[in-house]
């Protein structure tokens, strides 16, 4: 915008009857109106809601249900498996001609686990308390493998049973715990070595279709039984049971048993070698047991601020 720098621009302004000089920019608005934001639908890091607790001296007694952890037993099993003449395809090596690879003898320098998911495949866990009861713990669908090929693949397992009590122990009794045939299981398992054939690096890997399989691409190893005790309380008509799994699988060795050579079974042609594989398998079992309570609790009222959950805007409001 030009400025008015003596009277005469004035005057000017005057002479032409409007109230702004004819050489201001236009500010009318021609077109449409552009607002461009930056998308908010993806996922971010985020921390839990904490509080700052105030003077303890406000505190009040309030009551609340709660669910608590009566007893809690850790149970595990581990077993180890060489699994016999498994096939590992080569994926890459340092050489233009993959043909230099063909006749010779393998060394193995790196065993590397690659999976989306270890866990259970069983769809429930028909678990023996006692003599005489028994539960069936249903998976909980929130620890589904995240794979959507591999759901049947779980974690964690949810069930009741009601309590036989007769009321003579003061707190509660100790009740035999008995699971069989639990079956581990995995999700696009691979073996992945490197090393070298002769002189030349290369990388191979082994695809394991299943933990528990003894023949095709699988390693073999035996469904898992679990055995213990736990304490169920004696003045009860039911208790809640939980039980969380975690299944981990170590590979220290793979021994070479072939020099690299074809693999006919593959079209166009693929080469490879036959090797032992050497392997563990640990499966350990939380189980929980859980009763409702009603209980007091000193708490501060007006201590949790609330988080704007909604998407930023570009309306304001006044």
């Amino acid at each position: 915008m030009s400025e008015i720098k003596d009277n005469k621009g004035v005057e000017e302004v005057k002479q032409n009857g409007s109230n702004e000089p004819d050489n201001l920019c236009c500010t009318c608005q021609t077109g449409p109106t552009t607002i461009t934001n930056e998308s908010q639908c993806q996922g971010q890091c985020c921390i839990p809601k904490t509080i700052i607790c105030p003077d303890i001296r406000e505190a009040k007694c309030i009551p609340a249900l709660i669910e608590r952890i009566y007893d809690y037993v850790y149970l595990e099993n581990e077993q180890t498996r060489c699994a016999k003449d498994k096939t590992f395809g080569i994926i890459w090596a340092d050489t233009e001609n993959i043909n230099e690879l063909v006749g010779k003898e393998v060394c193995i320098n790196t065993i590397t686990l690659q999976y989306d998911c270890l866990g259970i495949q069983n769809g429930n866990i028909e678990t023996e308390i006692g003599l005489n009861q028994t539960v069936l713990l249903n998976y909980d669908p929130c620890s589904q493998c995240s794979n959507p090929t591999c759901q049947q693949i779980n974690t964690e397992y949810n069930g009741s049973i009601p309590c036989a009590g007769k009321g003579c122990c003061e707190n509660g009794r100790t009740r035999k715990v008995c699971q069989s045939d639990i079956i581990p299981d995995s999700c696009f398992l691979y073996i992945i070595v490197e090393g070298t054939a002769g002189c030349i690096p290369f990388k191979a890997q082994y695809l394991v279709d299943n933990l528990a399989k003894v023949d095709g691409s699988g390693l073999g190893f035996k469904y898992v039984d679990f055995f213990g005790q736990v304490c169920l309380p004696d003045d009860r008509k039911k208790v809640n049971l939980r039980a969380i799994f975690d299944v981990c699988l170590s590979v220290p060795c793979v021994a070479p048993k072939s020099v690299v050579g074809e693999i006919a079974t593959v079209k166009p042609p693929y080469y490879g070698f036959d090797a032992n594989i050497f392997a563990s398998l640990l499966v350990t079992e939380k189980l929980y047991v859980v009763v409702k309570d009603e209980v007091a609790v000193y708490t501060t009222p007006n201590t949790l601020s609330c988080t704007n959950g909604g998407f930023t805007s570009n309306c304001k409001t006044e």
